[in-house]
């Protein structure tokens, strides 16, 4: 039996008082000894099969103890005396203070051997001859063996060195966490982190978060397992440190990051613009240790700090995505814009162009130095190709007229010094409405709620169905291979209305700007690999009330170069913008109306090309009128413009350009 010191029989002694069963803690207050010294005298306790821990769920409070039916036995004789430690440290007993409860009694020698004699050396030698001779020499080895014996003490000093170092190693396991590591407040909330313990007692360990001690720790065995609260942002320090009773403490810590902030990036949403088809440097910076995707490619970032190099803008948006090490994100869309030239127009129909008296007319205005573009109708309201398509399409409809040769006026007015404007009225489209109605195709129309094809306009065309967009994409693209400068789109929306008094194929009742919008996408992907600028004419309403024409002017400036506003003062009602009789008031009702248009696209850098009014309707317009108009934009610093009239018969006298 192991040796008993003085508080093990205290120990012992109070778990006989509480009928063999106490918790440490108990034991501890009753004995007056430390925890750590009573659980070392259970564990003592325990080793000379005297006590042992009772079964118990790790985690819910201490385990009790209990003696075995051994120390029931041997315990009261163990344990004779006072209570307290000093009764016990005096020794009566030799053999009890060594922790034996009897004597040993000296026993008896058997009766074979009371029989025989005791052996002496000498009769001992007689009784034991060796087997065989042996013939011991007389003289000593002639060699000493110290290079044995030497050997022999290296092997044992380099024994309890390997042996020292063995009790003295011990390794800490660490699952559940990487060292190192950033992660989101909700990615570590609940992540069970682990501390397994080789080569010591993991008992006496302790956890600590940022050098303060932890709550919620579960032991099991040597294993110590940590479920993480909700912890505040930044840097934290988790450290496991175990008590050794010869070699002091040893600690493993796990360093990590708790960030749930976007990353930051330093880059503008809206570029200023820049010049079609020349190279774009893009500069900024990003949080250090982030990941930059920009338009879909990584970035190499050096202090966080990038540049970017293209060779010339992109088509539309640019996808912007910083990712740090925890894996928060910040996304956004970067906008190129194109610098849009000067722009001074007016509007030219393919029947005036083939005109000899009113194409000369035209060529005056351009001579005379009063405009710097001519818009010429490619596709009109009522459905007619003017010059001479190729698209199988328009031909098989009979929309295509020929009224002119594009690559020659295009040529022409060129060698005039002025730019060429295509306009193209995508969806109002009578001739493509009726023969795709005739072959069957009503989805390419928009209809009735009944299901006939919808009589306003003489027929509207879907602006959801790939056939029709197709077809004005293929009209745009014979333009752009022809050399024309500019698209611009016309009636890119849907017919005014309530949407439960039609029925659009494909789409319902569903708002359809986004349709529109990604109509106005694949046609600048289309356009800017020719180096061609797009642009789209919307309603004067669609600054403030666009959605019910389906025109989403801030979505539809990420995807064209202008936006052409139809601010004509003879489509206004009175009292409109607070003008009490806009058609009456030109230069009221333009500056007003512009300024709103202004507002919807700040932070766009689109250009803002108007049309003005040429014509007239309830009031009469000439010089002043149109010069009003001029001046009202001016005024607000638009410089650009077009002008409309239907019959191209323009008032010259009032086409007098503002200079910037």
């Amino acid at each position: 039996m192991a040796l008993l010191a003085p508080q093990h029989k205290l120990v012992l002694r109070h778990l006989l008082l509480r009928d063999g069963t106490a918790v440490p803690s108990e034991l501890s207050k009753a004995t007056g000894l430390n925890l750590e010294d009573t659980l070392n005298a259970l564990d003592h306790l325990q080793r000379t099969d005297l006590a042992a821990p009772m079964p118990h769920t790790p985690g819910l409070g201490e385990g009790p103890w209990s003696l075995t039916s051994h120390g029931r036995q041997v315990g009261p004789s163990l344990t004779r005396g006072d209570l307290g430690l000093e009764a016990a440290t005096e020794i009566g007993d030799p053999a009890e203070g060594w922790g034996f409860p009897w004597r040993p009694v000296k026993k008896d020698p058997p009766l074979y051997a009371q029989k025989n004699p005791r052996p002496t050396r000498q009769n001992r030698r007689a009784i034991r001859r060796p087997l065989f001779p042996i013939q011991i020499p007389d003289q000593k080895p002639s060699k000493p063996r110290w290079l044995l014996f030497g050997l022999a003490s290296i092997i044992t000093l380099v024994g309890i060195t390997l042996m020292l170092i063995t009790i003295r190693q011990v390794d800490i396991e660490v699952g559940g966490i990487e060292d190192g590591v950033a992660l989101q407040p909700s990615s570590i909330q609940g992540t069970q982190i682990s501390f397994s313990v080789n080569g010591a007692n993991a008992r006496s360990a302790q956890l600590l978060l940022d050098e303060f001690p932890v709550s919620g720790v579960q032991r099991y065995g040597n294993q110590i397992v940590w479920v993480v609260p909700p912890l505040t942002e930044g840097e934290h320090s988790l450290k496991l440190v175990v008590q050794r009773r010869l070699y002091g403490q040893v600690s493993r810590s796990i360093d990590f990051t708790v960030d749930g902030t976007p990353p930051m990036i330093s880059l503008p949403k809206v570029l200023d613009p820049v010049p079609m088809n020349e190279p774009v440097t893009i500069a900024g910076s990003s949080e250090p240790g982030a990941t930059l995707v920009v338009g879909g490619v990584p970035i190499e970032t050096q202090d966080g700090s990038f540049v970017l190099e293209l060779d010339e803008p992109p088509a539309g948006p640019v996808s912007v995505l910083a990712i740090d090490r925890a894996g928060n994100t910040n996304t956004f869309n970067m906008i190129i814009p194109i610098s849009y030239p000067r722009t001074q127009g007016v509007h030219v129909s393919a029947a005036a162009w083939a005109h000899d008296g009113l194409k000369q007319s035209v060529i005056d205005l351009i001579e005379a130095g009063k405009v710097t573009a001519i818009e010429i109708s490619l596709k009109n309201e009522s459905g007619v190709v003017g010059y001479n398509s190729k698209v199988p399409l328009a031909i098989e409809s009979g929309a295509a007229n020929s009224l002119f040769d594009l690559q020659e006026a295009i040529e022409e007015l060129h060698a005039l010094d002025v730019r060429v404007i295509g306009r193209i009225v995508a969806f109002r489209d009578p001739i493509l409405a009726k023969y795709a109605w005739s072959r069957g195709d009503q989805d390419w129309v928009i209809q009735s709620p009944d299901g006939e094809m919808l009589s306003k306009y003489g027929g509207f065309t879907n602006f959801g169905d790939p056939g029709v967009q197709q077809y004005n994409l293929d009209i745009a693209r014979e333009a752009a291979e022809a050399g024309i400068d500019d698209i611009l789109w016309d009636y890119m929306r849907r017919p005014e209305g309530r949407l439960d008094n039609m029925y659009i194929p494909g789409v319902g009742l569903e708002d359809p700007s986004p349709i529109i919008v990604d109509f106005l996408k694949q046609s600048q992907t289309i356009l800017r690999e020719s180096g061609v600028f797009q642009g789209v004419s919307v309603f004067g309403i669609s600054a403030t009330r666009g959605e019910f024409i389906a025109q989403d002017v801030a979505s539809m400036a990420q995807y064209v170069d202008y936006v052409a506003p139809m601010i004509y003062p003879s489509h206004w009602s009175r009292g409109e913008y607070g003008v009490s009789h806009p058609e009456a008031q030109p230069y009221d009702i333009t500056r007003a109306s512009l300024m709103d248009f202004q507002r919807v696209l700040d932070g766009t850098n689109t250009a803002l090309v108007p049309w003005l009014q040429d014509f007239s309707m309830r009031v009469k317009y000439g010089p002043a009128e149109v010069r009003a108009q001029i001046d009202a934009a001016a005024s607000i610093g638009v410089y650009d413009w077009l002008i409309w009239d239907p019959t191209v018969t323009y008032t010259a006298d009032g086409i007098i350009p503002a200079r910037s």
